[in-house]
């Protein structure tokens, strides 16, 4: 008997050490994707299909009307209507392209490019009450067990969905215009130093290079009210503020620059950050 229960013992004891030291089953979570049609999506889809490769279910929300935003077997679609057809926007799209890509950015530019962002944007605020006015699909959503919203911010639909059914909002963007999200998520960036978009400054400034920074810094901030209220600019502000956590491809963020590089060249040796300032292209992070 005295062996019998020592050897119980034993085995008890080695139970425990193989609960110890295996690892738990990991179970998925559900991820609502909220993305931004376009080149933005081509970033954000290797995201979702690197989180949906360990093991998460990802449901992305897709508009009937779209240029890049498609089905694959990694994630699910949930589809809604939008009031526009896709002749519309392929022209919103192709005057956004032609003005950015063109030509070399100029000061003057801005006023042209703001412009064709007013359009877009009033186009896809009218996207975005299809999605939160279909009741039934909403419905669906809300009955689902959705851990957290994945968004791209550079447009506030994602946003207000989270702040809808109370979920965190993960954001993952290059940028913002007008610095938006740098000014939610706090992000010191003094006009002294960062050469704002369409200025053609580098991070070495003299005097007049900072005096029109400033007024640069100062011009983007009403022109971001412009862009943005057909979604209320104050109110996107609040919400972008509310972000869970931040995945930017430049400093002072969560670093996850390069996921949306197939391959990888070696960097130069020079200074990342300088070369970074000097063509005013902030993903280079």
């Amino acid at each position: 008997q005295t062996d019998i229960m020592q050897g119980l013992r034993l085995g008890l004891l080695i139970l425990l050490c193989c609960l110890a030291l295996c690892p738990a089953p990991v179970q998925g979570d559900k991820v609502l994707v909220m993305p931004v049609d376009g080149s933005h999506w081509l970033s954000m889809k290797l995201l979702v299909k690197e989180v949906a490769a360990r093991g998460h279910e990802m449901v992305v929300l897709v508009p009937d009307t779209s240029i890049l935003i498609q089905g694959f077997d990694y994630y699910r679609t949930e589809t809604f209507r939008v009031p526009y057809s896709k002749a519309q926007l392929d022209e919103n799209v192709n005057k956004l392209k032609d003005a950015a890509f063109l030509k070399a950015p100029d000061v003057m530019d801005i006023f042209v490019n703001v412009q064709h962002l007013v359009h877009f944007t009033t186009m896809q605020v009218k996207g975005c009450e299809g999605l939160l006015y279909d009741e039934p699909l909403m419905q669906q959503l809300r009955g689902e067990i959705l851990q957290l919203m994945l968004t791209d911010p550079f447009l506030p639909c994602g946003s207000i969905i989270a702040d809808s059914f109370n979920s965190p909002a993960v954001y993952f963007l290059r940028g913002i215009p007008c610095g938006l999200d740098e000014k939610a998520a706090q992000c010191p960036t003094p006009p002294s130093y960062v050469p704002r978009f369409h200025s053609g400054n580098t991070d070495h400034m003299d005097f007049l290079g900072r005096v029109k920074n400033m007024l640069m810094y100062s011009l983007e901030s009403y022109l971001c009210t412009v862009m943005f209220a057909s979604f209320d600019e104050l109110t996107s502000r609040e919400l972008l503020g509310h972000g869970a956590i931040w995945l930017l491809r430049m400093p002072n963020m969560v670093i996850i620059g390069g996921i949306n590089c197939g391959e990888r060249a070696p960097l130069p040796a020079v200074s990342l950050i300088r070369v970074c300032f000097k063509t005013n292209n902030f993903n280079c992070a």
